[in-house]
């Protein structure tokens, strides 16, 4: 995948938007959230924290954002999404076994079994927390000793040469994962998800900037096109990506006093975007 072209038209299957493209028409009410909880204290273990500035362009509507990332590989994660005056709108705290997701402004929040129907309803993509993560951080979404690579070659522009790459891809699964990198071992380029039975398409991506220092390297830069809802995402690192210690408690948060537990289903069935 060298770049994406205009928005295709909506296919069938699965209509799918992160939750991303709707964060700035939330936000931009100003409303200040209440407290989701006391700063986390206890047992806590190395992992991935980031700020990412957002832009989203999708069915005639956009947006900007914040959203803050803080994740403990291989399957627990929290998103919060920020309003103005830095207070969280939107978290979603999620692993192998559950999802909590909480909205301050409306003093509710929903706690459930952790699946990909589950993360679609919340942040409108299908897939498992461990993949968002592999998603986030430019990782394969599968253990690193059943992911298989490829050397790809095709015909230059210049006669008598070819172009060369490799292609990263993992076994069938819920999903088909493919993607490209310039050298065995290198960082991720660019990426596809699709559905695993009918091979529709759920996501693009395209990495860059990289973190060249020691210790993990992570995108600083993910571009995200989502054919089903003929939507880009743009999220551009502001702090981090880097490794801190996490409380595990994040993961697994307290409900707060007053929310009322109810089914949240944050995205609408066909294209288009939330709005209040």
């Amino acid at each position: 995948m060298s770049g994406f072209g205009a928005a295709t038209t909506v296919a069938r299957g699965r209509l799918i938007v992160v939750v991303t493209l709707v964060a700035a028409s939330w936000a931009c009410a100003g409303v200040r959230s209440p407290e989701v909880g006391p700063p986390m204290t206890g047992p806590s273990a190395r992992g991935y924290k980031a700020l990412f500035r957002g832009e989203s362009e999708g069915q005639g509507a956009k947006g900007r954002f914040r959203v803050a990332v803080s994740i403990l590989p291989p399957d627990r994660m929290r998103l919060e999404f920020l309003a103005p005056g830095g207070a969280p709108w939107l978290v979603v705290a999620a692993t192998a076994d559950s999802t909590l997701a909480l909205l301050p402004s409306e003093r509710a929040y929903e706690k459930t079994a952790s699946s990909p129907e589950a993360l679609d309803r919340l942040l409108g993509v299908p897939l498992e927390s461990a993949e968002w993560i592999a998603l986030l951080t430019g990782r394969p979404m599968c253990a690193q000793e059943a992911v298989h690579v490829e050397v790809m070659t095709r015909p230059a522009a210049t006669l008598g040469r070819t172009v060369s790459w490799y292609q990263v891809s993992c076994p069938p699964n819920e999903v088909r994962y493919q993607a490209r990198c310039e050298e065995r071992g290198g960082a991720l380029l660019s990426a596809t998800v699709s559905e695993g039975i009918s091979g529709a398409m759920i996501l693009e991506a395209e990495y860059g900037d990289y973190d060249k220092g020691l210790g993990p390297r992570w995108p600083r830069l993910v571009r995200l096109r989502l054919p089903g809802k003929g939507a880009v995402v743009h999220l551009s690192a502001v702090e981090g990506p880097w490794a801190s210690d996490i409380p595990e408690a994040l993961f697994t948060p307290e409900i707060p006093d007053g929310f009322e537990s109810r089914t949240l289903s944050l995205f609408p069935a066909g294209p288009g975007l939330r709005t209040r």
